[in-house]
């Protein structure tokens, strides 16, 4: 039985023959790469690959027409509109997946395999202020430890980052056990009791400077997102900072948000097996090594297999490690309403209310916060 599962988990299946796929890729220097790799492996097919923006493969989707590749890169949200398009790749890659921004399809059809994320924001240290201040850097892995800090954490007062401070239990999501939040279960009990409570820690008390904490080393850590041109600080003032992941709360992991992308298979593919083996290829170490000079679109690579791979940027392998604290944005939909099922928890009504709960009456605050959305999804 053993060797049968062995001889099944390392099965390859054969190209088809004068297979040419005609595959949209997401960047010039990966599809050179992509087609030198994919010419050493398997020399009996072809490749024609074209760098494809994403608004152009989302136009054809949004005019409900066919998607013209036999692969194609595809942000997480679309993979709704599409996954009934689209064929089941093989599962037995060589680099593992993060399934944070997967498992919600899974449910429905197993098509999407993310392999590279942007994140939306990531948690970052400066590094000189630190060190100047003599600070042990494993402070910076627990919230209730920056709290004893003055500027320890910098974030704006703004659900686009505070959203983060209610992940500490994910199990309330939708998706999760059902397909709308949970407000009545302990899940959001937890998250929203840690909420509170960071909230209470490390208070946002400078929201004009957000742009400039690192620049200004006033604060010893915060939220950075991409457009804040952290390199160019580091060039022109010589800052030195650490992305990683967000610290925890109660000993509960706190997560990012991020948009993954993976590359998926046309179900009308004339070459299935070539199809699923380039996914296959994208997805072992040398496909994923591709990735990893890429400063946006970050390979989505597990903490325990870095050590397979080498980064010319040390902030890229920042970013991997820190994305193994991130999760995808709630795609889950509600019949006849335009919003997704998550929304509701964005609102400034429910933010307040959040804030106001009194804990001592917790399960009033949350069947008042129950109430509420049933109505809002009314």
């Amino acid at each position: 039985m053993a060797a049968a599962l062995l001889a099944s988990c390392s099965r390859t299946i054969e190209n088809e023959e004068e297979a040419v796929l005609k595959v949209a890729v997401h960047d010039e220097a990966y599809k050179e790469q992509l087609n030198e790799l994919w010419k050493e492996t398997y020399p009996d097919a072809g490749l024609e690959i074209s760098v494809v923006s994403q608004e152009e493969i989302q136009n054809s989707i949004a005019n409900g027409e066919d998607v013209a590749y036999d692969v194609y890169w595809l942000e997480d949200k679309y993979v709704p509109l599409v996954i009934d398009e689209l064929l089941e790749p093989e599962s037995d890659v060589e680099v593992s997946l993060n399934t944070n921004f997967n498992d919600i399809f899974d449910k429905v059809r197993k098509v999407y395999q993310p392999i590279m994320a942007q994140g939306m924001s990531y948690y970052a240290l400066d590094l000189n202020k630190i060190e100047n201040d003599g600070i042990d850097k494993d402070t910076f892995k627990e919230i209730e430890k920056i709290a004893e800090l003055d500027h320890g954490f910098y974030y704006m007062d703004d659900i686009y980052f505070t959203s983060a401070f209610l992940t500490s239990n994910l199990n309330y999501l939708p998706g999760r056990d059902r397909n709308i939040i949970n407000f009545t279960g302990s899940a959001f009990q937890e998250a929203l009791t840690d909420y509170q409570k960071i909230l209470e820690l490390i208070a946002c008390d400078d929201p004009a400077s957000f742009d400039n904490w690192f620049i200004q080393n006033t604060y010893y850590s915060g939220f950075v997102t991409d457009g804040m041109q952290l390199k160019q600080d580091e060039e022109v003032n010589q800052g030195r900072y650490q992305i990683t992941k967000l610290p925890t709360i109660n000993g509960h992991q706190l997560y990012t948000q991020a948009i993954s992308y993976g590359y998926v298979i046309n179900k009308d593919t004339a070459y299935p097996n070539a199809a699923k083996n380039l996914v296959k290829l994208m997805h072992s170490v040398k496909g994923m090594q591709l990735l990893c000079n890429d400063e946006i679109r970050i390979p989505l690579i597990l903490e325990d297999q870095l050590d397979q791979f080498t980064f010319e940027n040390e902030h890229i392998k920042e970013k991997t490690i820190a994305l193994n604290g991130a999760i995808s944005r709630n795609w889950v939909g509600i019949e006849n309403k335009t919003e997704g099922a998550l929304d509701f928890l964005y609102l400034d009504t429910t933010i307040e209310k959040m804030k106001a709960c009194n804990l001592e009456e917790i399960e009033a605050c949350q069947n008042e916060l129950d109430e509420d959305y049933q109505e809002w999804l009314k």
